[in-house]
């Protein structure tokens, strides 16, 4: 049927429910094909309904756009239906039309709630009391996650929504439900509010861990032509007509196996994923959106070049958007494109097929959509056995890779995206010590970076000003601390601030204060120390004037600072040996010792300390 029809049949479905009847043979759901028309998917009645493709992010896997309500208690069943047919076509009233997961989300919460009312002998929801619906409160809260802790507040709030939603949808069915609760809300029962905001609770990945993830990672992509050229020999063999046992005996000459080369394969693909949430800041479900000639550059005004990559965003709507990356990003991106041409084939084949035999067939727009992904993978579970990796299978993938590194580190889908925020805020203050060349181009400024595209993820901009904002207010709650050691001209006013402000006496205090001041002062690394003047011409740091901050007036150095000084003292000693340098350069070097010693024993140092770095 046309679009026009397909509405229309849905439209009837709503106008069922809003007359009181429940039209099981209605059209809920549909997909669009090639041709612009519809193809049902499902009706209100179904057991099992499937949600189309447009409704989820790329990785989803096809078994998450199910619901089924052969887990609903029969004596909901069909009020249930109702409520969730009633969602799927128009949402809540004031709020923007559900996505796949929200659906899904409300559909589970749902059915928990549901299916503790049927044990409690509870079969309609019109006999659903306030009382009731707090009893499931307080039984919701002694629940144990899968770690023996109390579910988190947010999580409960999902649950409470849910019920909430449920009390909404059901006011159009036979068997609607009262108000849940009194005078409250789900978000305070759940221990929240709609003014809480909950500081990030998603794990950093340790800068050691990160590193050798990385390294790892480049030393697969370097073994990459290798992997690819043996693959492509195996392919032509295939071609000539060649049986298993004589590829198998020609790989072995090569010094490989039929499993060894899938198993290089994977991690190779693995790699490449790894490198580009890495360097990029994507999402696990944009990472897998991504698609062939993805990558591009551009050059600003004085030449200097430019890595970017375009995929899907899904957080605010599907739509087209750029990420600033990395160089070793697009090298990523050009192996995981050669890795991915023969599934790529296959799926195109597979196409032409279908096509010839009903230009009609459901199942194109599905493989179309797979045709041109960059992380494809082979399963028994997909239909036609190639699809674009779940973001479940990639999350899975990485622990596995990282495992096989060595490294004892669990991943989860928001780690890389969260850690991408921080490593690139330490790059804006220019303070970042692992991974620098990868994220060099996060030194500029920001509102500059912003403004080369308006397709960027501003989301993720967001989070890296986030990030930054941690940063500062953390190392100036450091600086507050009354056994702070801090050297350098804006040392004083800060040691003076301090000791006036009986507040800062606590932690609490101090984290107050330095949440105020924060946006009043101005802070960048200089690599020597940490520079408050919020003009631009200062060298400090750079070149041969590292030791021009110790002068400052504007330099604050503490003690995350004094590893960096140690080293300056002791080549400056070296240099003190040499005998051609003239009297220019001696003076220079007189000079430098001496402004180290002075910093170095601001922040601690003995004189017996000096002569073991002397040493």
């Amino acid at each position: 049927m046309n679009e026009v029809r397909f509405r229309a049949e849905q439209m009837k479905s709503l106008q069922a429910i809003e007359a009181g009847a429940f039209n099981p043979h209605a059209v809920l759901t549909g997909m669009r094909l090639e041709d612009g028309s519809y193809q049902v998917l499902s009706y209100c009645g179904d057991d099992v309904v499937t949600l189309p493709d447009s409704l989820f992010t790329a990785g989803t896997s096809n078994s998450q756009k199910l619901l089924n309500f052969l887990r609903v208690p029969l004596a909901f069943r069909e009020t249930f239906k109702t409520c969730v047919t009633s969602y799927i076509l128009k949402g809540i009233e004031g709020s923007s039309p559900p996505k796949g997961n929200t659906i899904r989300q409300f559909f589970y919460q749902a059915i928990a709630f549901l299916i503790w009312l049927n044990d409690r002998g509870v079969s309609r929801l019109s006999n659903v009391t306030p009382l009731i619906c707090q009893q499931y409160v307080e039984f919701c809260k002694e629940l144990k996650g899968h770690k023996g802790e109390p579910l988190s507040g947010s999580y409960l709030n999902r649950r409470f929504v849910a019920v909430k939603n449920l009390h909404i949808l059901s006011q159009q069915s036979s068997d609607s439900m009262p108000y849940p609760w009194q005078e409250s809300s789900a978000y305070k029962l759940a221990g929240q509010s709609k003014l809480f905001h909950q500081e990030a609770k998603t794990e950093i990945i340790p800068d050691d861990i990160l590193g050798s993830l990385l390294q790892s990672t480049v030393d697969w992509l370097d073994q990459a032509d290798d992997i690819i050229s043996v693959r492509e020999r195996v392919e032509a063999w295939l071609l000539e007509g060649m049986s298993r046992k004589p590829i198998q005996a020609r790989l072995n000459k090569l010094g490989w196996t039929k499993s060894e080369l899938s198993e290089a394969e994977r991690h190779l693909q693995t790699a490449c994923m790894s490198i580009v949430l890495i360097t990029s800041g994507i999402r696990v479900s944009e990472l897998c959106s991504l698609e062939n000639q993805c990558a591009f550059k551009t050059l600003d005004e004085e030449g200097d070049s430019f890595h970017w990559m375009r995929g899907t965003s899904y957080k605010t709507g599907v739509r087209d958007c750029e990420w600033l990356v990395a160089e070793i990003t697009h090298r990523a991106l050009v192996v995981a494109e050669r890795l991915a041409q023969p599934l790529q084939a296959n799926l195109e084949q597979r196409i032409s097929a279908l096509r010839t035999d009903n230009p009609k067939d459901v199942d194109i727009p599905q493989l179309r959509e797979h045709s041109h992904r960059l992380f494809l993978a082979v399963g028994k579970k997909h239909k036609y056995g190639i699809e674009t990796l779940s973001i479940s299978s990639v999350i899975k993938r990485l622990n596995t890779f990282a495992s096989q590194c060595g490294l004892e580190w669990r991943f989860t889908p928001h780690q890389f995206r969260r850690t991408f925020a921080v490593y690139a805020a330490h790059s804006a203050f220019g303070d970042l010590r692992y991974l620098r060349d990868h994220f060099k181009h996060w030194s500029l400024d920001m509102t500059t970076l912003y403004a080369m595209s308006r397709q960027q993820d501003a989301d993720l901009y967001d989070s890296i000003g986030l990030a930054a904002q941690s940063i500062k207010m953390d190392l100036l709650e450091h600086w507050l601390e009354p056994d702070s050691i801090l050297v350098g001209g804006g040392a004083d006013p800060i040691q003076a601030f301090r000791t006036k402000n009986e507040a800062l006496a606590t932690k609490e205090g101090r984290a107050e204060m330095a949440k105020t001041i924060s946006p009043l002062v101005h802070l960048r690394a200089t690599g020597v120390a940490w520079c408050t003047a919020d003009t631009g011409g200062c060298n400090g740091g750079q070149g041969i004037e590292k030791t021009r901050c110790a002068d400052c007036g504007n330099a604050v150095i503490d003690e995350s600072r004094k590893f960096v000084w140690q080293e300056i003292y002791s080549q400056q000693l070296e240099l003190r040996d040499l005998t051609d340098i003239g009297p220019g350069g001696t003076e220079r070097v007189e000079r430098d010792i001496e402004r180290c010693e002075v910093v170095l024993k601001g922040l601690g140092a003995t004189g017996e300390d000096l002569a073991d770095v002397a040493t």
